[in-house]
């Protein structure tokens, strides 16, 4: 046993030797085992076998621990390409509704992670993959490849969390270059500001933000800045145009029903009794139409359809002259034009019934008569009393009474008022008024 934990213990400490100061040799197996591993995996992805992409990546990143230092590594193309298919990997399984029985337990306890965290644990997870170790410090975005950084922004994009996105970004592009050997500018730049520009601020609606941050922007050339800024305008239009379209119009307000005049009566009929020999004058029984309150809408098209009856209000005496065959002719007055107010007008309510009643009975003379009446006549006749009085001994009880009582003031006024009310009546039943 001493044996084997001596062995066990060199052999830790030589693999742990190796980790932190690699040859060359050990370098270029690690090389060869994680490409081996990655193309394994790249083909499993692409047929979505989860379990056994799952296992190769986690194989993989056994073999990729954190850089030492600042500097170009030769395991940092492994890193990032690991990255990215890890990051697309656990995009598409939180996105998708895979069997749960199948799935490994670290994938299955992510789809329990709401949007927001499930983004924010892949974004740290890759801070800590990239930052090298022997810094003291917390980890930070300016040693993130810019493709790592545009696969994020594309997770978040696609799971629907693009406030993490951008703040993704602009974390970025706020610490980018301060490590020479990270590219950050020109082409990755220019990936990364597209992608910024273009799709996470149209999402968020941040159109207008998008043209200023554009105005702004003093790093691209001219030409690609005039190409992000064309783009951006035409996306906005055309957003603008499907709004436009996808709004609905207000259907219009039903156009109030015509109501078509009243047929005036022909002067010639074909009827006997309005013959061209009539030696009479018809009269209309009434000057204008009655339109009944419940006639309904529907009918009021069909006036022009009703036959209007007409009788004479009163025959001529027979010493009229009669007229000649060929000038006689039936004369009858038009009809006046319908109110067709009448044919809408609402019933009242009762607030207005009520309204009318007082408006009618109670008028400004009327209230003015009650008033000094039935207020100031007993006041000043309460007052009077009070200063004529002599106060007598039953008086003098029925005040301490009152008093022991506790009655309030608006009661002994109540009760003056009408003691003298009925004073007054008893005084006009005398003839004293």
């Amino acid at each position: 046993m001493p044996t084997a934990t001596t062995t066990m213990a060199t052999a830790t400490v030589s693999t742990s030797d190796k980790l932190l100061k690699p040859s060359s040799k050990s370098s270029s197996t690690t090389e060869a085992t994680l490409q081996s591993l990655y193309n394994r995996a790249a083909r499993t992805f692409l047929h979505r076998d989860v379990a056994i992409t799952f296992t190769l990546l986690s194989a993989a990143f056994a073999l990729l621990p954190p850089p030492l230092a600042p500097s170009p590594d030769s395991l940092d193309v492994h890193r990032r390409k690991w990255d990215i298919l890890r990051i697309t990997l656990e995009t598409t399984v939180f996105c998708s509704t895979p069997d749960l029985i199948d799935l490994p337990q670290p994938l299955r306890e992510s789809l329990l992670l709401s949007p927001q965290s499930f983004i924010s644990n892949l974004y740290a997870r890759s801070l800590t993959l990239f930052t090298p170790s022997s810094l003291y410090r917390k980890p930070s975005s300016a040693f993130l490849p810019h493709q790592v950084v545009i696969t994020l922004i594309a997770s978040s994009i696609k799971v629907d969390c693009l406030n993490i996105g951008r703040d993704i970004t602009e974390d970025w592009l706020s610490k980018r270059g301060q490590y020479e050997f990270i590219p950050s500018t020109g082409e990755p730049y220019h990936k990364v500001l597209e992608l910024y520009c273009l799709h996470l601020l149209p999402r968020l609606g941040e159109w207008e933000y998008g043209k200023e941050f554009l105005s702004d922007e003093n790093e691209l050339s001219p030409d690609k800045r005039h190409e992000l800024r064309l783009a951006l305008e035409a996306q906005h239009a055309q957003a603008l145009e499907s709004t436009k379209r996808e709004t609905p119009k207000p259907a219009p307000s039903p156009s109030p029903i015509p109501i078509p005049p009243l047929r005036s009566l022909s002067p010639v009929s074909s009827s006997s009794s309005l013959s061209t020999t009539s030696t009479r004058t018809a009269v209309p029984a009434s000057p204008r139409p009655k339109l009944t309150r419940q006639q309904s809408a529907s009918s009021i098209s069909a006036v022009s359809d009703v036959t209007v009856t007409r009788s004479p209000r009163y025959r001529h005496n027979q010493s009229v002259p009669r007229e000649s065959s060929s000038t006689s002719a039936v004369r009858i007055s038009r009809l006046p034009p319908v109110d067709h107010n009448l044919a809408t007008a609402q019933p009242p309510t009762s607030l207005a019934l009520i309204r009318s009643y007082f408006n009618h009975y109670f008028t400004a003379n009327r209230i003015a008569t009650l008033s000094v009446l039935f207020f100031l006549i007993p006041l000043l006749t309460l007052i009077l009393r009070r200063r004529r009085r002599l106060e007598t001994p039953a008086d003098l009880v029925r005040r301490r009474l009152l008093e022991a009582r506790g009655d309030s003031i608006a009661r002994r006024l109540w009760n003056e008022l009408v003691r003298a009310v009925l004073d007054t009546v008893k005084m006009g039943g005398g003839g004293l008024v």
